[in-house]
């Protein structure tokens, strides 16, 4: 099945594989290792079920065999990190010195702090939730950062650095580490012991094509469980118990480290959760989206707020809102202009590596390439690139006035591009789900999908003539992306958002 043909199979099938999915989490005993099962979560870049399942595929294993080499890998793996974990605990004893400014009426801010990074510049940078800090200070509200540290697990020492150069910083942190005792560690080692065992209880009994491939997924996602989905569950118990926040905003991708976290708060405490995702998402992300369900099951948030009202979702339990699109402030002070009459293309590196390299070699045929790439990817991984293809690092506005079409895939960016006047072709995945954050409206006009490398030509083509002869509805798709998936980040929206009160 090529990629054309997988993404018919799912545009034709998606709801039967999401009532696949609730219905094993309706039938299933509800605990810590359902809550974070790798297959169940069906994010399609942690495993294979989602695209098997739309491929219709079904390879054959002896799973006796799979189950013992896959529980295997796992326990070295994650004996081997939970080592790491108690280097890093007795690290945090030694070299953090911070005490905590008490404020009971603290929110938390809970998000990935990325180590290299706050290392290589020295202090550390928030950019999640840019704009917001501003107005919390103004309004008097305090917080306190609930780290997930990123990038340390093969190499805790790295902590060192760290611990110094946020001692310095005048902010407020809350660290797993304050909170672990000799009792932690003990139920870390009992949860991951029994992890494999406990997976076996979600195995489905029926004949179906689904059922075994979902049970053969279910075997080979095993190694692929991640410690922070159990190292997670602990810090959410004991934040839970500590009372030190009442609320806590989380950045969320509704993956297993949000997962666990919530569900060890809201098994042990009241605390408010309000899932945080100013991001430009992709319908193939399946592992964002929040249903019913999973507020049930207490792994979810109780609140949603998302960065732009198209991505408000109708839930009888979850309640989703409108937040502010934080990172997203230049695309209201962006000039439409008339369209531009060149033949440059701007290419969206994608985090996706695969993705990246097919687009690369999408466009060999095209005289002047800008190539954006994604800021987590070395670019030396792609080789030596063609002599049509320029590496720029320019801010991605600026690029947007240079260009008359921006190529992408796996790239919230397409959106962005799009939102400016931008003609936009995406790049359908050569191994999975295409991860297209664009929607139905606009396609054929001001973007469209490319399956192949002869495809890429004839969808430029096409698009260029459309925006030439029609460019005020150019416009007015562009001006309905950008009231769709963005809210302006002002102070007035910020406010509403956070549901802040000035304070005396």
């Amino acid at each position: 099945m090529n990629s054309k043909d997988l993404e018919e199979s799912y545009q034709k099938n998606k709801d039967k594989f999401h009532h696949y999915i609730n219905t094993i989490k309706e039938n299933m005993k509800v605990d810590i290792y359902s809550v974070i099962n790798t297959t169940l979560i069906s994010n399609p870049y942690a495993t294979a079920f989602p695209k098997n399942f739309f491929l219709k595929k079904n390879i054959k294993k002896n799973q006796f065999f799979s189950y013992i080499k896959k529980s295997f890998r796992f326990y070295i793996e994650q004996f081997y990190f939970l080592c790491s974990y108690l280097i890093s605990f007795i690290l945090y004893k030694i070299f953090y010195k911070k005490k905590h400014i008490v404020n009971k009426n603290s929110i938390g801010i809970d998000l990935f702090f990325v180590v290299d990074n706050i290392i290589k510049d020295n202090k550390f940078n928030e950019n999640y939730f840019k704009n917001l800090y501003e107005v919390l200070d103004k309004y008097n509200q305090a917080y306190i950062f609930i780290p997930r540290l990123y990038g340390v697990s093969k190499n805790p020492f790295k902590l060192i650095k760290l611990f110094k150069i946020l001692n310095q910083d005048k902010r407020d942190f809350l660290f797993e580490f304050e909170l672990l005792n000799l009792k932690d560690f003990i139920s870390l080692f009992g949860i991951i012991f029994l992890y494999p065992f406990k997976t076996l209880r979600l195995r489905q009994d029926g004949n179906k094509s689904h059922d075994k491939l979902f049970n053969q997924e279910l075997i080979n996602d095993i190694s692929k469980q991640q410690f922070e989905a159990f190292s997670r569950y602990i810090y959410g118990q004991n934040i839970a118990s500590t009372k030190s926040v009442n609320k806590i905003y989380s950045w969320s991708e509704f993956q297993v480290v949000e997962r666990s976290f919530n569900y060890g708060i809201r098994n042990n405490g009241n605390i408010h959760l309000i899932a945080c995702q100013f991001y430009l998402n992709y319908e193939t992300y399946f592992n964002a989206y929040i249903d019913d369900i999973d507020y049930d099951m207490l792994s979810s948030a109780h609140e949603v707020l998302v960065n732009g009202k198209y991505y408000v979702l109708d839930r009888r339990k979850v309640l989703y809102r409108a937040g502010a699109a934080l990172r997203y402030q230049n695309i209201f002070t962006y000039s439409h202009r008339q369209s531009v009459q060149n033949n440059n293309i701007l290419l969206l590196g994608s985090y996706i590596q695969k993705d990246t390299q097919s687009m690369l070699k999408s466009v060999e045929k095209f005289e002047r390439v800008f190539f954006k790439n994604h800021p987590v990817v070395n670019i030396n991984v792609y080789g030596q690139l063609k002599s049509n293809i320029r590496v720029v690092n320019d801010n991605i506005y600026e690029l947007f006035k240079g260009v008359s079409v921006a190529i992408g895939t796996a790239s919230g960016t397409s959106v962005e591009a799009v939102s400016c006047g931008v003609s936009v072709i995406i790049i359908a995945s050569a191994d999975n789900l295409t991860a297209n954050p664009l929607v139905a409206y606009g396609k054929g006009k001001i973007w469209d999908i490319a399956f192949t490398k002869d495809d890429v030509e004839i969808v430029y083509n096409k698009l260029i003539k459309y925006r030439i002869e029609n460019q005020n509805e150019m416009n007015e798709i562009s001006f309905w992306y950008r009231d769709n998936f963005f809210v302006e980040p002002t102070e007035e929206n910020i406010v509403k958002a956070f549901e802040l009160e000035e304070k005396e």
